[in-house]
């Protein structure tokens, strides 16, 4: 591999890294996303650790080590990966299930008392006369 190509793979590892994890200085926000200047000292240190050949699992580890468990971004067990999709899933059965009693339920007449009916009947007789 040519010297260029290897700078470019560190440069994708190093971005593919700070977007996995959480800034603590932005919250919300990615390494990658937060405009902090103490965000681009980690954003550099992630840099310099893989030009020094540390691996980007190593620099994960102990950027978790530093801030805590608040930079995972990204799921760490096959639990916190299913679980969105089967909430999603859920949701979209609930909603063809509530929609599917909606369409299906015919429309009801509204129910009014027997006094007003024939009160309706006799005005409505009277009119026509």
């Amino acid at each position: 591999m040519a010297q260029d190509e290897i700078e470019v793979a560190r440069a994708r590892a190093a971005h593919e890294l700070s977007r996995e994890l959480m800034s603590p200085y932005c919250p919300g926000r990615t390494l990658a996303d937060c405009p902090s200047p103490d965000a681009g000292a980690v954003r550099e240190e992630i840099r310099a650790a893989l030009r020094a050949g540390e691996t980007a699992d190593a620099i994960r580890a102990r950027i978790e080590a530093r801030f805590g468990a608040l930079v995972v971004g990204v799921p760490t067990s096959v639990l916190g990966w299913t679980m969105p999709a089967v909430i999603l899933a859920a949701g979209a059965v609930a909603l063809v299930f509530a929609l599917r009693r909606a369409v299906a339920r015919p429309a009801r007449e509204p129910r009014i008392a027997s006094e007003v009916a024939a009160r309706l009947s006799r005005e409505l007789r009277d009119e026509e006369r």
